[in-house]
């Protein structure tokens, strides 16, 4: 496949815009959403006034994440039959078994395999490093009064390597995922949770990560608020063996959210959030945005996210800015059909040599996983490259179907641009670093397959395929692949 045929590559020949005009955008941008907003308002009360049908449509979707500060126990408020929910991996188990006086038990077992070939682009597809995990995570929940819950989740993974370009040896490790003590009930609408404990965004653009913190919550009818202090791994996650220390770990994290839920599908937000980096004293970035999602009208949904990030980092100012939009239809047809486009754009740099880095970068913690109109969550600036918003802009257009309630297929396309030419994409899951002469960095093309059809088993099976462009070596031409399969099965 020749990317240099692609036409997004001449239409975005206007993103070297000046800085102001971006802003201009990103502004726009959020104006655009309160204007989306109010019409999403009006839609939701049109259909509430309509005459409703006794049975639910099975094909709503969510955009909460359930109870403020959820506990994932069995006095959660959540249901303990399977919810109708897309299968997020990173989902702690819920313990709502009875094992005793006020304690339940609960977990999942499964098995993950992925292969990648030709990370490196070095035309040879024979080679890949491929692994297959078997996991098993209990989990346990403490509930004395409905005060006070005590939430433990240990996780046991064993990978085995299949086959290596490399010889590396594979760890065994029992991570202590989550384990956090919350008080609840105590003022009404309000929770405070203290230990490792989840911290996630809708669409996982800021959080994906389990850490340590102090978190407050409040919920008052529609409005909600958080409040936190984290930092990743400030205690030893595993408990076999000491993990040598990543760059994220050094931040401490401050971090606010205000969130507002209208009609049923719709929700808006603010955030901020001020990262201190403690290990090494040399950067405090500061990111301001706005995330809103839902239901336009019957069957199209949106999404748009928007922030600025300002602070310091190795002595220079930190100027950067992003925005990510998106639309899904989906058409009331046999094997529901959608079809989703959306773009994004995080800036880069075009002066390294300045005082100013006009840089965005994500917190570190994000996961950029979600699903358009599938069963199944996944990485949805692609599986493949799979880059943090920097420097970059992202154009995606996806397809489709969903045969079964709980079985979908997604075939998702993504065009990549750099900002300004670099010799970095940063955060990509490839072997090899551009060039930094062109700013085209190529496409790519995945299969998302999941199905919930079983009770308690999840599945999901994934496709992708990296087309390099002019941007890496004269090797271009040869892509990198990817497979990977995860089964897992709920004890709940």
């Amino acid at each position: 496949m020749d990317t240099n045929l692609v036409t997004p590559a001449r239409a975005l020949r206007l993103t070297s815009m000046p800085r102001d005009r971006t802003r201009q955008l990103i502004l726009m941008a959020a104006a655009c959403t309160l204007s989306l907003t109010s019409i999403a308002y009006a839609a939701e009360r049109a259909v509430e006034q309509a005459p409703q049908s006794p049975t639910p449509s099975s094909t709503g979707f969510s955009s909460t994440n359930g109870p403020i500060l959820p506990t994932y126990g069995a006095a959660n408020g959540q249901r303990t039959t399977p919810a109708a929910e897309p299968f997020d991996p990173n989902a702690p188990p819920r313990a709502t078994i009875p094992f005793g006086p006020d304690l339940f038990v609960g977990g999942y077992v499964s098995l993950e395999g992925e292969t990648n070939r030709n990370y490196n682009l070095k035309s040879n597809l024979g080679e890949a490093d491929s692994i297959l995990t078997p996991i098993l995570a209990p989990a346990f929940s403490y509930e004395p009064n409905q005060y006070l819950q005590l939430y433990v989740n240990p996780v046991l993974a064993i990978p085995v390597a299949v086959e290596e370009i490399e010889d590396r040896p594979q760890t065994t490790e029992l991570n202590m995922n989550l384990a956090y003590l919350t008080v609840k009930n105590v003022v009404p609408g309000a929770r405070m949770q203290v230990g490792r404990q989840r911290f996630i965004d809708s669409r996982r653009w800021l959080f994906n990560e389990n850490m340590d913190a102090i978190r407050f919550g409040y919920q008052y009818e529609q409005f909600s608020l958080e409040l936190s202090v984290s930092q990743l791994n400030l205690v030893q996650r595993n408990l076999l063996r000491r993990e040598a220390e990543e760059d994220e770990e050094g931040f401490v994290n401050y971090y606010m959210h205000a969130d507002y839920k209208f009609g049923k599908k719709n929700h808006i937000g603010l955030f901020a959030l001020y990262q201190d980096q403690q290990r090494l004293g040399t950067a405090q970035p500061i990111t301001v945005g706005l995330q809103s999602s839902g239901r336009l009208f019957e069957g199209l949904k949106y999404w748009l996210q928007t922030a600025a990030v300002r602070g310091s980092e190795g002595g220079q100012r930190i100027r950067g800015e992003a925005i990510d939009v998106g639309l899904t239809q989906r058409f009331d047809r046999v094997w529901e059909p959608s079809i989703t486009i959306g773009y994004a754009y995080g800036t880069g740099d075009s002066n390294p040599n300045d005082n100013v880095d006009a840089r965005f970068r994500q917190s570190g913690f994000q996961g950029n996983s979600d699903k358009f109109n599938g069963v199944a969550r996944f990485k949805y600036y692609g599986e493949v490259l799979d880059p943090r918003l920097t420097n970059l802009m992202v154009f995606t257009g996806g397809l489709g179907i969903r045969p079964f309630e709980k079985t979908s297929f997604d075939l998702v396309y993504h065009y990549y641009l750099q900002d300004h030419a670099s010799t970095r994409i940063r955060g990509s899951d490839l072997d090899t670093n551009p060039t930094g002469l062109s700013k085209h960095v190529g496409s790519e093309v995945d299969l998302v397959v999941g199905y919930q059809g079983i009770p308690h088993l999840q599945t999901k099976f994934v496709l992708g395929y990296f087309f390099p462009g002019q941007a890496f070596a004269e090797t271009w031409h040869d892509g990198a692949f990817l497979a990977s399969i995860l089964l897992r099965y709920n004890f709940y």
